[in-house]
């Protein structure tokens, strides 16, 4: 008897079926053209281009290529539009693959309102809401990251209900900082990101309080020293899952890029032997500032995939509690995201699909066997306790009975 596993889907980009890409396709000709379809693009950004409709993303591969080769696991295709409480609950377990509550945020409040109670609510999701929420409300995982020693660039939470725009640039004037940028919880894509000066923003306070006033509802403002390193360094994305690095890609933040200048993504074999190792070790020590996974049943279980992006220092720092030697490099977690995150196809140097596909189908296993494991042990352990308890019973019978005859047996000689 298959298994029943939920794969939400519905990313935008991230092709598998570029020039460049190391993807064995052929296993995607059969796809049928209503899971072939993609929606059209949420969120755009300086530089994006028309996205061809005919080419498929990763999510999608991941998917197929899991209904294709184990044919213990029924995969459900959940599309946006398909997402609901009792979509969800139909299945043994659901992993978020290409599309989860920031798309959502994208597409109206009724769709993120649906969504969100439904991945809330479940109790089957993958990676859990818990694990979610600590990812979509940074301050979450980066003071647990800061109790457990993990380099972070300066920061400043600014919340929704107590920020001022003068009182965070008071903040920001007694930490030393001479620039510094926004980002914002609940956000993606650099959307909300602004990189600002604090000489100008002392000069033209509508700078802040245009901030302020075009960003109302974020439930956190992420406000971060400017490190003039993550500009000219690479910024190492490593992959993880179950805990165990997969691979990296490199990149050099395109937000920080001179106007007219290409940002490159280069592949792990390219990645500086320095840079990469320490991506790894502080990447590996982030991965403790999240919640434990669980499955449904609330056995632990490793954890799906986290993407840790580590950033680089290598100049002066002004803040006034951070001591980082100016003179040499300093690694730094810049951010985590999950399983709906960019898999890079085409810049990897061989083909990813068939690994993620393995991984996620030997997780929905795993699930499986612990839960039914469990569920056995459950019935013997009640079995086992009617059994005790109708031996006691039995016991109790006999006791009375026995007590009924003496009494009977006392009587008759009293008469006698």
């Amino acid at each position: 008897m298959s298994v029943r596993v939920g794969f939400i889907i519905g990313k935008e980009f991230d092709f598998v079926d570029t020039p460049d890409s190391m993807v064995d396709t052929t296993f995607l000709k059969d796809l049928p053209p209503q899971l072939r379809a993609r929606p059209a693009p949420r969120f755009t950004w300086p530089g994006m281009t028309s996205l061809p409709q005919d080419q498929i993303s990763a999510d999608m591969a991941i998917a197929w290529y899991v209904h294709k080769h184990y044919p213990e696991i029924m995969v459900d295709f959940i599309l946006p539009g398909d997402i609901s409480l009792e979509r969800l609950q139909s299945n043994l377990c659901n992993f978020i693959v290409g599309y989860d509550v920031l798309d959502a945020m994208c597409e109206g409040a009724v769709q993120l309102a649906l969504v969100t109670d439904a991945f809330k609510t479940c109790g089957n999701i993958m990676p859990s809401w818990e694990v979610q929420e600590a990812i979509y409300m940074k301050s979450v995982y980066m003071k647990e990251a800061e109790r457990l020693g993990v380099p972070m660039a300066p920061t400043i939470f600014a919340r929704k209900d107590s920020r001022e725009p003068q009182a965070l640039l008071h903040e920001i004037q007694a930490r030393g900082w001479q620039h510094f940028v926004t980002k914002q919880s609940y956000g993606f894509g650099s959307a909300g990101f602004k990189k600002l000066s604090v000489k100008e923003c002392e000069e033209q306070p509508a700078i802040l309080e245009e901030y302020f006033n075009a960003h109302p509802e974020c439930p956190e403002y992420v406000v971060q020293e400017f490190i003039e390193g993550f500009c000219r360094n690479w910024e190492v994305r490593c992959f993880w899952f179950n805990g165990e690095f997969k691979y990296a890609i490199a990149n050099r933040a395109a937000v920080s890029q001179s106007e007219g200048e290409k940002v490159g993504v280069i592949p792990e074999d390219q990645i500086p032997p320095e840079f990469l190792e320490n991506a790894k070790r502080i990447g590996k020590q982030a991965l403790e500032a999240l919640p434990p996974l669980t499955a449904p049943d609330g056995q632990p279980i490793g954890m799906t995939l986290i993407r840790t992006d580590i950033g680089c220092a290598d100049s002066k720092v002004h803040d006034k509690d951070t001591h980082w030697d100016p003179d040499a490099k300093t690694f730094f977690l810049n951010e985590i995201e999950y399983g709906g995150t960019t898999y890079f196809p085409r810049v990897l140097k061989f083909d990813a699909i068939p690994m993620w596909a393995e991984m996620y189908a030997s997780k929905a296993l795993e699930i499986h066997e612990k839960m039914s494991a469990a569920a056995k042990t459950k019935i013997a352990m009640d079995l086992a306790n009617v059994s005790t308890a109708d031996s006691l019973c039995d016991r109790n019978q006999s006791l009375e009975v026995s007590s009924t005859s003496s009494v009977t047996s006392e009587s008759s000689d009293s008469v006698d």
